[in-house]
């Protein structure tokens, strides 16, 4: 059984001074957004650059993330045989500036007796991941979070497969990551959907505080406790201002 909690292997991997220290995201021309991803006119150098693979073991099957065309636009997707693994891109968020994250998703099918509430059932066809600045700055937090004892701060957005739209669901392994039905169940397979979620509010109804700011967007398509075989699909990514949230 896999470990959904995204320390565990975010502070392993080789990858973290990438992560940590890279280059920001720059602001789109519009300056009513930034851009988190434009997989649409994404080439496979800036994918490969940009976005760094996170692995839950050494061993395990990997979800494989590709673009690919579909009906005349690019897209990235996601193929996942009884596998886990997912994308991070690190960037600054100031969400009193930007508090409205905006995306585009699709799935053919949901994870044969996958459970929203349960670590057996634990996986979906679609999660988008909001990283938080950890609120614990100590250097004894940066210690644990390097031998992987503390967890990642985060949102989970999820296509959800029981749970209606809007539900906050407890993670099954820690509650420093709620997870957040952005879509649900079988209504709307195959159809794309368009979503557009206040992470600021968002963050304060999980949490009851503030939000810190955002440092890390992931992305994940994930099968393995299930054992099923998924095909998603993720499309552009950006932050906007809360007026021009749509």
């Amino acid at each position: 059984m896999t470990s959904k909690i995204l320390s565990s292997f975010i502070v392993t991997t080789l990858a973290l001074p990438i992560l940590l220290f890279g280059g920001q995201v720059s602001a789109d021309e519009k300056p009513s957004r930034i851009v988190v991803e434009n997989f649409s006119s994404l080439n496979e150098q800036q994918f490969k650059k940009r976005w760094q693979n996170y692995n839950f073991s050494l061993f395990g099957a990997r979800t494989d993330y590709q673009l690919v065309s579909q009906q005349g636009q690019q897209v990235l997707r996601a193929t996942s045989n009884k596998a886990a693994s997912g994308l991070i891109r690190k960037l600054s968020i100031n969400l009193e500036q930007y508090p409205v994250l905006n995306w585009r998703w699709q799935t053919i099918s949901l994870p044969t007796g996958g459970d929203d509430h349960s670590k057996t059932g634990d996986d979906h066809s679609l999660r988008l991941y909001v990283i938080f600045d950890n609120p614990e700055t100590s250097l004894l937090s940066w210690i644990k979070n390097s031998a992987g004892l503390a967890e990642t701060h985060a949102l989970n957005y999820i296509w959800a497969n029981q749970a209606v739209i809007n539900t906050q669901i407890a993670n099954p392994y820690t509650d420093r990551s709620i997870m957040i039905a952005a879509s649900s169940s079988e209504t709307q397979l195959g159809q794309w959907q368009t979503i557009s979620r206040n992470i600021a509010a968002d963050y304060q109804r999980a949490f009851g505080r503030k939000p810190p700011p955002v440092t890390a967007i992931a992305i994940m398509t994930d099968s393995d406790n299930t054992k099923s075989k998924l095909t998603s699909f993720y499309g552009d990514i950006y932050f906007s201002q809360l007026q021009a949230a749509k």
